[in-house]
């Protein structure tokens, strides 16, 4: 499907499509979805929630989500994942109870199967699941101009090229006020890797949508996790050690 940037979008917070899709919406769940998600709390406009399905709905690749508080915003794209491409979700959040509240929101929804959470920061989710590339992020962690600033320099070496970033509060009327310190989405996106190597594709509700133009690497297949550590100590030298060196020299004796 092709992607409709909308650049001229900066101050109409409106819903717009921003795939080439037949109509106003993609169908009766995606124009019902902040209704069909009622019993889920969150933050989110109406706006940002027929957004965050749109998108879901065509992401090709893993999705991730930095931030997942009630998980309003989780069920939203795994139920659209679920409708569209089947995308798989990662989501990421240091707040344990937060977590667990996600994952009660996903069962209730009948979508939990979709979504891995990881508790911890989005570096920390990268390191362990190395080779993730992320064809939608949706950054909604620390609204602070140094938090947005620590996420964006973690993920900036997995967004592939044409990966999309849906930033929260992006636009919102307290980014311009000082006396609001945790509220810094725009200046951390302008001070960061985003405003060089990305294109501003839309604002919508209060979230800005930007599109990776450079800089980014290939899209990926599945991400590798190295789970050796939680082998026991045999395991590990099997391994590590004995099987390694078997292979080794079992080449060796081929070559004579």
């Amino acid at each position: 499907m092709e992607f409709v940037p909308r650049p001229e979008k900066r101050a109409d917070t409106s819903y717009l499509p921003s795939y080439a899709i037949d109509g106003p919406d993609l169908g009766d769940e995606h124009r019902r979805i902040g209704e069909l998600v009622g019993d889920v709390p969150g933050l989110l406009r109406p706006e940002d929630e027929l957004k965050l399905y749109e998108l879901a709905y065509f992401a090709t690749g893993p999705i991730l989500e930095i931030g997942t508080y009630r998980g309003r915003s989780t069920t939203i794209m795994a139920r659209a994942a679920r409708a569209g491409a089947g995308a798989s979700l990662f989501s990421v959040d240091v707040d344990p109870q937060a977590l667990r509240r996600g994952a009660e929101a996903l069962a209730g929804h009948g979508v939990a199967e979709r979504v891995v959470f990881v508790r911890g920061s989005v570096g920390a989710l990268l390191r362990e699941f190395e080779g993730l590339r992320p064809s939608l992020t949706f950054v909604d962690g620390d609204h602070s101009r140094d938090g947005v600033r620590r996420d964006l320099a973690a993920i900036e070496p997995a967004v592939p090229s044409g990966g999309l970033l849906l930033f929260h509060d992006f636009h919102d009327e307290r980014n311009a006020d000082p006396a609001v310190a945790e509220i810094g989405v725009q200046a951390g996106v302008e001070g960061s890797w985003v405003a060089r190597d990305c294109d501003f594709a839309g604002v919508f509700g209060c979230c800005g949508l930007f599109r990776r133009r450079a800089g980014g690497p290939a899209a990926g297949g599945a991400p590798v996790v190295d789970a050796l550590r939680r082998d026991s100590p045999r395991m590990q030298y099997l391994q590590r050690v004995r099987w390694p060196a078997g292979r080794m020299a079992r080449r060796v004796l081929r070559r004579r």
